[in-house]
């Protein structure tokens, strides 16, 4: 896992990094802000929480796999996220994605100004 992209940072990997739920593709590299709309809990054969983000141009679904919560990650929690979207089961998701808490206005506001680790060890 790599930590958080530099601010301002235009590409990954030689690509440009997507930045709206409406350009999200897979195998790209995405740091999207928006509010969570809803999120539910799945517990087939490993537990996962899935989460709807949603920024004004469309939704993205963020899975956070081996986990039954994320702190804080319930509807209306506003966030930015970072991850690679991948295609899961022919739906594109962000797989266990970084998040911070941010305002309206996208600023930080997670607890103690640092990104929250999408792994709990």
């Amino acid at each position: 896992m790599t930590g958080w992209l530099p601010e301002g940072a235009a590409e990954w990997g030689g690509r440009p990094i997507i930045r709206s739920a409406a350009e999200v593709a897979a195998r790209r590299r995405a740091v999207l802000s928006g509010a969570i709309r809803s999120v539910r809990v799945r517990s087939e054969s490993t537990a996962s929480v899935e989460a709807v983000l949603v920024d004004g141009t469309g939704a993205v679904v963020l899975v956070w796999v081996g986990r039954e919560a994320v702190p804080g990650i319930g509807p209306g929690a506003m966030v930015t996220v970072e991850g690679t979207v991948l295609d899961r089961h022919g739906r594109l998701v962000v797989l266990n994605p970084l998040y911070r808490f941010t305002d309206a206005a996208g600023s930080d506001r997670s607890p103690r100004g640092g990104a929250q680790s999408s792994t709990s060890w």
